[in-house]
């Protein structure tokens, strides 16, 4: 009997042990759900805050202005204008299409836009436009092209972007008293994108710091599904530095032709602007929109704008409309194309495949 007790002992405790450890897991399972969705709970309602607040924001400037006396603007403006803006809005986006275009390798125009389109769209409603590397997935779910090859080409086209922003920049910062708010606002947004220019330069180039960088950002829902061995493809993707200045001159182009987009707004109600200082009063605005973190710089970049024309001798009323219109043939356009986009990938594609 007491060998019979042995066995039974020896077959039970093992048993009884992956039991406990089950159990153990099965509610270290559920109380990681739980923190997750809480995680996720607060992520959405400081999404939804931002989003409200930039409403806000917007709303305030309208009001500012008088909604009756910017309805009669509306109503009164050049039509052709607005619509010759509109074409130019348009021609902005192809060469910001082609600006990504010429860092990937046997990626069609066709196969590109819509990926493009989507992925600005994403990044648009997020703060600071963090979302930016979701059209690296994109791009896989599109056409199978590695997310490293990929993401590479995202951060090399960013930067062309921020150095570009940076130059016209520049251009409106010149136009602004020393002792202005707005001029210390704008030489803070230039400090930290020259800070976000570095650190991104120094990650590219530093292998040892781009490692301790991923690591950093691992905690992240999008980079912590990427592979472990991620960033030693990362490096190894090598973009020819002719393919980089097509990119930087593309960027140029397309920064400047905002400018246009904001002459013919501004023309629209008989204003006229040099083109060049638009370009300026753009991307100064845009970026001063980005820092403030909120959804597509919503709010912030019609205020600094405003401000802007407000310098550059535009009536109160007149800067406002201009900037809400100059904001609908750009960031809500491209918006309107993305969902487009995005109805068309979904019928081709598991788009869900991103979250």
């Amino acid at each position: 009997m007491n060998g019979l007790k042995i066995v039974v002992q020896q077959r039970t405790e093992p048993f009884a042990y992956t039991k406990t450890l089950q159990k153990s897991s099965v509610l270290d399972y559920i109380h990681y759900n739980k923190k997750l969705k809480t995680k996720l709970g607060c992520m959405k309602k400081y999404k939804l805050a931002m989003f409200v607040l930039s409403l806000v924001i917007l709303a305030g400037i309208i009001i500012y202005a008088n909604p009756v006396v910017l309805a009669r603007l509306w109503a009164e403006s050049n039509y052709t204008y607005l619509l010759v803006g509109l074409g130019i809005s348009l021609v902005a986006i192809v060469f910001g299409v082609l600006k990504w275009k010429v860092l990937l390798k046997d990626v069609s125009f066709r196969e590109i836009f819509p990926v493009q389109l989507l992925g600005w769209t994403i990044s648009n409603f997020t703060p600071g436009k963090a979302a930016e590397p979701a059209k690296a997935v994109l791009l896989k779910i599109r056409k199978g092209v590695d997310v490293s090859s990929s993401l590479s080409s995202i951060i090399w086209e960013r930067l062309t972007d921020v150095i570009a922003l940076l130059i016209f920049s520049a251009v409106a910062i010149s136009s602004i008293s020393a002792t202005s708010n707005f001029f210390l606002a704008g030489a803070v947004s230039i400090i930290v994108f020259s800070i976000i220019l570095v650190v991104a330069f120094t990650v590219l180039y530093s292998r040892r710091f781009g490692m301790k960088f991923f690591r950093l950002f691992r905690k992240f829902p999008i980079i912590k599904r990427l592979p472990e061995n991620f960033m030693d493809l990362f490096y190894k993707v090598k973009i020819k530095k002719r393919n980089l200045l097509k990119c930087f001159a593309l960027a140029i182009i397309t920064w400047g032709i905002e400018g246009f987009i904001l002459y013919f707004c501004l023309g629209a109600f008989g204003i006229y602007v040099n083109p060049l200082v638009l370009a300026g009063i753009v991307a100064l605005s845009v970026m001063i929109g980005i820092a403030s973190s909120l959804p597509g710089g919503l709010g912030t970049t019609e205020v600094v704008m405003t401000f802007l024309l407000g310098l550059n001798g535009v009536e109160s009323s007149i800067a406002v409309a201009a900037s809400i219109t100059f904001r609908f043939m750009t960031i809500w356009f491209v918006n309107l194309l993305g969902g487009i986009s995005f109805i068309y990938m979904s019928r081709k594609f598991e788009i869900k495949k991103i979250w």
